[in-house]
């Protein structure tokens, strides 16, 4: 006991908690060619790496009190809960959170309602609040134990290069980001940032450098969840280009969004938890972050939840703005093609190919050779998927039932309902936005006409607490109100209001599920033709990527 407790005040050092019966070890293994990459996974998805041991490199909370959502710190303390239910093996955790082991207000969250129900309430929420949302906020510090720091650059890249120093064969490295993040400022799109403390950035290049410490051997498993996180999916290529070579290090991630849209999640209050790593990390322990039970997510009925099926179930329940990806979709997309198709960026087949350098004639017969034999997007939905992973199958399977499409339907008619429930969606948008334009919503006249009999209601730092509010008096007063002059002009407009945007974001998230599930089935179709226009690396590469998602969190 004395020597595990040398061993955890050491680990504290570094900026993490050692949680193994193992001492610190700083010596590499030798690189492992491809293919013994793809055998040192398999052995180690069969449990045959003796002494093996997981290291969590946790990033969470905001750059600043206001841009810290408890929701954020609801994410983290679900993760740490989860490992204490369902990682027994042996592990090291670094957590970093908002401004770390200050002892200041840094998160914001949610006051308890103490409002009174009833008509009157909800009217003045609405009148004296912006955009509908009436937020009534506190802060406090937060609540994570055990914090190795503020999340911040420099803090965050000495744990890694630590935890580098000490991985082994055998080992993982799993990182997970539950925070905020911003588009690319520069030449490289998918080059995003997480947000960190005092207005701090990270972005995925600079990630992806301190990464490069990791034995090339070691599997780095990522989960993202912040904003614009599918850049960090880039990771895979030098430079997080996916012009240059595929990076040496064996690298696998699982992100809520694309690198080019906001994702959902960071929110003051909890009860909502409506979020990609909430399903995710979820998967594992049978429940959502508050209590929401998951069936059916072990899809090959093995009795154990990988990583994989983990995604699909956040991908099928998620009902959110989120349109996740893998990284082994971002290589299907980089180096796969399918015959006469093109969508979201990828090159037609019978255009020239940007890999084949323009003299090389030989290379351009046989790409053109490949290309005729390419499998298409075409045929049923239940034959694209005869032959795919479970975890595949049952994406496909569920969001087809959620958008009403039997799998018997032919692609094309995806497509057709896809284009035409996507026009509805921009119509819908359009409209309630022409509807608004110069037309007043009575909302500042009625406060004026409110104040002239109740000067507390129509006070935005009164009105919460006038005597009013109490059940008692809300009905007389609201009958009152009922009679003034610009009252119904004032309940057309909320009600108009409140249904449009029912009805927007209903259809908002079925054109997420379009996507959800047409992405999965171009990956389908990406994979089958891997093997004919990729090298044998990438397709090795690819393979090995797929035995680390089939990886359980044990």
């Amino acid at each position: 006991m004395q020597l595990t407790a040398m061993r955890n005040r050491h680990a504290r050092c570094y900026g993490f908690r050692h949680r193994s019966t193992q001492g610190f070890r700083g010596t590499r293994a030798a690189s492992f060619a491809p293919l013994g990459v793809i055998c040192f996974v398999v052995l180690l998805g069969q449990g045959f790496v003796a002494q093996a041991e997981d290291y969590f490199l946790i990033i969470g909370g905001g750059y600043n009190p206001r841009g810290n959502q408890a929701s954020l710190e609801a994410n983290v303390l679900f993760f740490e809960q989860v490992l204490r239910e369902e990682h027994k093996s042996p592990r090291t955790t670094a957590v970093f959170f908002a401004d770390g082991y200050d002892d200041t207000a840094d998160v914001q969250a949610l006051k308890p309602e103490t409002l009174p129900p009833g008509p009157l309430t909800k009217l003045l929420t609405s009148l004296h609040s912006r955009g509908g949302n009436s937020l009534n906020v506190e802060y406090r510090n937060h609540r994570i134990p055990n914090v190795a720091g503020p999340i911040s650059p420099k803090h965050i890249e000495s744990s890694v290069r630590r935890m580098a120093a000490s991985l082994k064969t055998g080992d993982r490295l799993v990182v997970y980001a539950t925070a905020h993040g911003e588009e690319a400022k520069g030449k490289n799109k998918h080059n995003t940032l997480i947000s960190c403390w005092n207005g701090e950035k990270i972005s995925a290049l600079e990630f992806s450098r301190w990464l490069d410490e990791v034995p090339e051997q070691v599997p780095v498993i990522l989960v993202m969840a912040q904003c614009y996180c599918g850049g960090f999916a880039n990771t895979i290529f030098e430079s997080v280009d996916e012009h240059e070579p595929l990076s040496e290090h064996l690298r696998c991630g699982f992100f809520a969004q694309q690198y080019d849209l906001a994702a959902a999640g960071c929110r003051p209050d909890i009860e909502n938890d409506e979020e990609y790593s909430s399903f995710f990390w979820g998967a594992f322990a049978g429940r959502s972050r508050n209590g929401r039970p998951m069936p059916n997510v072990d899809c090959n009925a093995d009795g154990k939840i990988s990583f994989a099926e983990a995604h699909a179930q956040a991908v099928i329940a998620s009902d959110t703005i989120d349109i996740p990806l893998r990284t082994s979709e971002v290589l299907l997309r980089r180096y796969s093609r399918i015959a006469g198709y093109e969508h979201r960026g990828m090159p037609k087949t019978d255009e020239p190919d940007d890999r084949v350098a323009a003299g090389d004639e030989e290379r351009k017969r046989r790409a053109e050779t490949e290309a005729k034999s390419l499998s298409p997007m075409l045929g049923s939905v239940e034959q694209l998927i005869d032959k795919s992973s479970p975890d595949v199958i049952r994406t496909v399977t569920e969001i087809c039932k959620q958008l009403s499409i039997g799998t018997t339907a032919d692609v094309s008619q995806v497509f057709e309902r896809y284009s035409a429930d996507s026009r509805e969606f921009q119509n819908v948008r359009r409209s309630g936005w022409r509807g608004r334009r110069g037309r007043s919503s009575g909302r500042r006249e009625l406060r004026e006409e409110i104040g002239e009999k109740w000067p507390e209601l129509a006070n935005p730092s009164q009105w919460r607490t006038s005597e009013l509010l109490a059940s008692r008096e809300q009905e007389v007063v609201f009958a009152e109100i009922q009679t003034l002059p610009s009252y119904d002009r004032v309940a057309k407009y909320l009600s108009d209001r409140e249904e449009n945007a029912a009805k927007l974001e209903q259809l908002e998230l079925r054109d997420v599920k379009y996507q959800r599930l047409i992405n999965t089935l171009e990956a389908i179709v990406l994979a089958q033709n891997l093997p004919l226009v990729a090298d044998k690396q990438v397709v090795q590469r690819y393979q090995a990527m797929l035995a680390v998602e089939q990886q359980t969190l044990q």
